[in-house]
C-alpha cells in the first residue's frame, strides 16, 4: 500500500511540473509591488475561461492597469530545467517598407450605429522597439542537466506564444459578446475609451539574444556563423509573433489593408513581452499606458 508521504511527495512534484507555484508567485509579486506603490498593475482574475473558434482555454491571470482598460493577459511557463534556455534572434526581413519595429497590440472599441453598438478592432503601436524586438525563438537543450519529464520542451516558446494568443483573443471575443464590460467606461483618451489587451509570457527560462544578421548565412549550405557576434542575457524582451488564423478573434478590423504587409500587421503580427523572474519588477514598473 502506498504511504501517505509518498503521495505527498508526488503531489508536490505534480504542482511544480504544472507550474502552479510559479503562476501564483508571479501574482504575489505583482500584488506586493502594487501594495508598495511601485507598480499600478492590479490583479483582476485568475484561471479565467475563454474560447476562440471552438478552442477553449483558461487564462492564467488577468491584470489591469489602474484606472484604465489596459489589460495584461498572463501565461506562466515554468520551464523544464533541461530546456530552460530560450534563445532569440531578429529576422532581417519581416515586411516591405518597414524600417522599424513597433509593439503591436489589439485595441477594441465600440462605436454607435443604427443597430446599437458594434465592435471595431484597431491596432495600437508603441514607438519603435528595435533594440528589444525579436522574431525567431528557439529552445536550447542543456547537456548536463536532468529533465523533469520524458517529454521534449523544444517547442516551449511556440506553445507558450500560441497559448497566450489564444487566451488574449478569447478575452476579446468575450468582450465582443458582452459590450457592457467596456462600452460605458468613461474616458476620452485612447486607452480609456476601449479595451487594450497585451499578451505576456512569464517564464522561469533564461532569455538569451543575438543581434546577428542571419541573412549573411552561407548560401551554399545555409549555415549561420554566430561566433563573431555577442550573445547576451535579457531580463525581458519583445517577441514579434505571427498568430495563426485559427487563434484569431472574429472582431471586425476598422483598418483597410491594401497590401499583404498591411494585412500582416493589422491581422496577425502581435507583440508578446516575454519576462524572466529577474525582469518581473522592472516590467511591471515600466510597461504602462505612457508607452502607447
Amino acid at each position: 500500500m502506498e504511504k501517505i508521504d509518498e503521495i505527498f511527495v508526488k503531489f508536490n512534484k505534480q504542482l511544480d511540473r504544472h507550474g502552479y507555484g510559479f503562476q501564483y508567485s508571479v501574482l504575489k509579486k505583482a500584488k506586493d509591488l502594487a501594495i508598495e506603490k511601485r507598480s499600478d498593475w492590479i490583479f483582476e482574475v485568475s484561471e479565467f475561461p475563454v474560447e476562440v473558434n471552438g478552442k477553449p482555454t483558461r487564462i492564467d491571470f488577468v491584470l489591469k492597469y489602474k484606472n484604465t482598460r489596459l489589460f495584461i493577459v498572463g501565461e506562466c511557463k515554468r520551464a523544464d530545467p533541461k530546456f530552460s534556455n530560450w534563445c532569440f534572434v531578429k529576422a532581417p526581413y519581416v515586411r516591405r517598407n518597414r524600417s522599424q519595429e513597433f509593439c503591436i497590440v489589439d485595441h477594441i472599441k465600440y462605436i454607435s450605429s443604427f443597430s446599437g453598438c458594434m465592435a471595431i478592432q484597431d491596432k495600437l503601436s508603441i514607438p519603435p522597439i528595435d533594440k528589444f524586438a525579436y522574431h525567431i525563438g528557439l529552445v536550447v537543450k542543456s547537456k548536463n542537466i536532468q529533465g523533469e519529464s520524458s517529454k521534449s520542451e523544444r517547442d516551449a516558446i511556440e506553445n507558450a506564444a500560441s497559448q497566450v494568443s489564444l487566451a488574449a483573443n478569447g478575452l476579446i471575443e468575450l468582450v465582443h459578446k458582452k459590450p457592457s464590460l467596456i462600452k460605458d467606461y468613461p474616458g476620452d483618451d485612447l486607452i480609456s475609451s476601449g479595451l487594450t489587451v497585451v499578451p505576456v509570457i512569464f517564464t522561469t527560462a533564461k532569455l538569451w539574444v543575438c543581434n546577428h544578421n542571419i541573412s549573411l548565412a552561407n548560401i551554399e549550405d545555409g549555415k549561420i556563423d554566430l561566433s563573431k557576434d555577442n550573445f547576451s542575457k535579457r531580463d525581458w524582451l519583445f517577441y514579434q509573433y505571427n498568430i495563426s488564423p485559427g487563434l484569431k478573434h472574429a472582431v471586425v478590423t476598422g483598418q483597410k489593408a491594401t497590401r499583404f504587409s498591411e494585412v500582416l500587421d493589422y491581422e496577425y503580427v502581435r507583440t508578446i513581452p516575454i519576462v524572466s523572474p529577474a525582469g518581473i519588477e522592472h516590467f511591471f514598473q515600466h510597461f504602462c499606458p505612457d508607452d502607447f
